[in-house]
Parts: structure tokens; sequence; C-alpha cells
């Protein structure tokens, strides 16, 4: 479901750069103006995507695992 949502985000950033880049330019949109617009909500999504995977895998490593706990008693 996640991959969806990704995409779908992407695609209409990527529609909604090419429209406002139409707009301000008067020749046709090339590949590198849309890369250049979307880079900056691509490094942010990246950033806190793995930031939050790291907070998760933290977590997941500071509590103890079930097999102690059942052996332990």
């Amino acid at each position: 479901m996640r991959y969806i949502d990704v995409a779908v985000i992407s695609a209409t950033l990527w529609l909604l750069a090419s429209l406002v880049l139409d707009i301000f330019t008067p020749k046709s949109i090339t590949f590198f103006m849309i890369a250049a617009a979307l880079a900056p909500s691509v490094l942010i999504g990246l950033g806190v995507h793995f930031r939050r995977e790291h907070v998760k895998a933290k977590q997941r490593s500071d509590q103890p695992s079930r097999w102690d706990e059942h052996f332990r008693k």
C-alpha cells in the first residue's frame, strides 16, 4: 500500500512541477527541469524515510526478545 501512495504522490508532484515550469518558461519542459523541480522533495522524503526506519530498528534492538523472557521463567 505504501508503494502505491508513493507512486501517486510522485506522479502528482511531477505533473504539478511540469505545469508550474510550463507557465514560467516559454520553451517546452525538459527532463532535467522536471528532475530539478522534484529533487528537493525526493531528498527530503528519503531523509524522513531513512530516519524513521533507523528509529524503528533502534527500538527493536532495545526490546528484549521473547525467547529470553520465556527461558528466564
